[in-house]
Order: C-alpha cells, then structure tokens, then sequence
C-alpha cells in the first residue's frame, strides 16, 4: 500500500491534508512514533538512549535531506515497523526556496 498527497498549514499552524485518509494515516503513524519514544524518554530521561531504544524497537524519524522522487527534498520521514511516512515542503521554482506552509506527504506500508 502507498499514498500520497498535499498538505498545507492553516493560519493556526496545523497541517490540514488533503484526504482524510491521509490524515488519520500521518496522525496513526506519528502518534505511535511518539508513544513510544516519549515512553523511553521518559523512562531513561536521556534523548539518545531513548532514540536508540525506539530505533531498535523499529521507530525512527529523522529530519533531513532526502532523495524523493529524484529531487533532493528536506523532509520528516517517520519509521514504524508497519509504516513509513515522508513529508516534505513544496519548491517554488522560481524564487527557488521552500514554501513552508505546503508540500507533500507519502506513507507507504512495510
């Protein structure tokens, strides 16, 4: 399973997706990244214990660049043992930079 779609960023600052569907999948995913993350952070109160604790439970999310498409994109990409979940910023061509209230996100299934 893959989809994909757009995002952008109401004037509150939350990301409203194009499909519901996409939604309830990035909120799915993230969550339960967060879960369990936040559980080991709070059992070991150290950020990197708790990152390699989750890594090695399969959940990851890292912030960087990332071929996408054959584009070099900055984007999230969030790792469960189910799931994995890319959200980058759309690129105006023009003024080449990053629009940071849209762009685009793809989950795919392990």
């Amino acid at each position: 399973m893959e989809i994909q779609g757009t995002w952008i960023k109401d004037e509150d600052g939350y990301m409203e997706f194009e499909t519901p569907e996409l939604q309830r999948y990035y909120e799915a995913v993230t969550d339960k990244y967060h879960h369990v993350y936040n559980r080991y952070l709070n059992e070991t109160d150290d950020e990197d214990e708790a990152y390699y604790k989750a890594l090695n439970d399969g959940y990851e999310m890292v912030t960087d660049y990332k071929t996408i498409e054959g584009n070099s994109e900055f984007a999230t990409t969030y790792t469960t043992p189910a799931y994995k979940l890319d959200v980058w910023y759309k690129f105006d061509e023009i003024t080449e930079k990053r629009i940071f209230n849209k762009g685009f996100i793809r989950i795919s299934s392990k």
